[in-house]
């Protein structure tokens, strides 16, 4: 009858293994856009498949550039969807973590600490959005991360990133968390974490990043 609403179509599903798609990223595809909720979905098709990764094979599958799909990994990692911890893509679902990430014992931040080091990738980067210093208070308080740490991951960045950004750093910063870093002296005795600090591991001489950071700030490590 006219001004009634249909009850909509049956879908009956195909046999075969079943892909196991979570409901939150249906939720989370008209901010995300299609092509990257549907990168997403071939990649947990993949993990599910127990298959690896293939750039190529993926654009390919896709029917799109090769551009197009690095720009929606990208923004996966930005929106919290994957982390790149350097040898393999962990699949993420961005509210189940932020509710572990709550219950992790916030550790006490020092302000001139976070204050330096919102003035020292200003310095270095660009001018510090509320957003990027919400995340680098994040990774003092929530993971733990000193601010010479996160200070080494930018100079880090910066030799290795053709295109700078906080995205780039906190692929970073996961990586080093993930290793166990958490302080300088912790960098120290892993230096084949970093090119930064690689060629004074055991030595506790000035690093690179640390004469820099006496460049930009000479008062504030004395």
């Amino acid at each position: 009858m006219p001004g009634q609403r249909t009850r909509g179509v049956l879908l009956k599903g195909v046999e075969g293994l079943p892909i196991q798609v979570p409901q939150a990223i249906l939720h989370s595809q008209a901010r995300l856009g299609p092509v990257a909720t549907l990168v997403w979905i071939n990649l947990l098709a993949l993990a599910q498949l127990g298959r690896p990764l293939r750039i190529d094979d993926l654009t390919e599958s896709l029917g799109l550039p090769k551009w197009e799909v690095s720009k929606a990994l990208a923004l996966l990692a930005d929106e919290g969807w994957i982390n790149d911890e350097g040898l393999e893509i962990q699949l993420a679902i961005p509210e189940l973590a932020e509710a572990a990430a709550a219950e992790e014992q916030a550790e006490p931040v020092e302000p001139e600490a976070f204050e330096w080091l919102v003035s020292y990738w200003s310095a270095r980067v660009a001018p510090a959005s509320p957003e990027e210093m919400r995340k680098l208070l994040y990774w003092m308080e929530v993971k733990a991360l000193s601010h010479e740490v996160i200070a080494v991951a930018v100079e880090e960045m910066l030799i290795q990133a053709a295109q700078p950004s906080f995205p780039y750093l906190e692929g970073i910063l996961r990586n080093w968390h993930a290793a166990g870093i958490r302080t300088y002296n912790d960098l120290l005795e892993n230096s084949h974490l970093t090119k930064v600090l690689g060629p004074i591991a055991g030595r506790r001489e000035l690093s690179p990043a640390e004469k820099k950071w006496k460049e930009v700030f000479p008062d504030e490590f004395e």
